[in-house]
């Protein structure tokens, strides 16, 4: 979980340094975007999966001293995921409105 998140994080990075302001709604932003959510719904999945299966194990007598600490906002992804795909497929619309205004200018 560690690692996609570290994963997430370095995608946003070269999101932010390669994106154009100037004309913000390209493919490569829509692409990223929507990469970002599949890495974020991933993770909250993965930690509610986690989580669970510790809850499990705990009722067998397996103590998971501090590991829960790493579970404990896979509510948050799942939710921010989502709306990180709903931001994605507006910009996948403003890339086709975009590229609709080029061609007609």
């Amino acid at each position: 979980i560690s690692i996609l998140k570290a994963c997430l994080f370095y995608i946003v990075i070269r999101l932010m340094h390669k994106m154009d302001l100037s004309k913000p709604f390209n493919t490569y932003v829509a692409s990223k975007i929507s990469q970002i959510s599949y890495f974020t719904l991933s993770i909250g999945l993965l930690s509610f999966i986690a989580r669970q299966l510790s809850k499990n194990l705990m009722h067998h007598g397996f103590v998971p001293d501090n590991l829960n600490l790493f579970w404990a906002d896979s509510q948050a992804f799942i939710l921010m995921g989502a709306v990180i795909y709903i931001i994605a497929t507006i910009f996948k619309k403003g890339v086709e409105i975009q590229n609709e205004n080029d061609l007609t200018v």
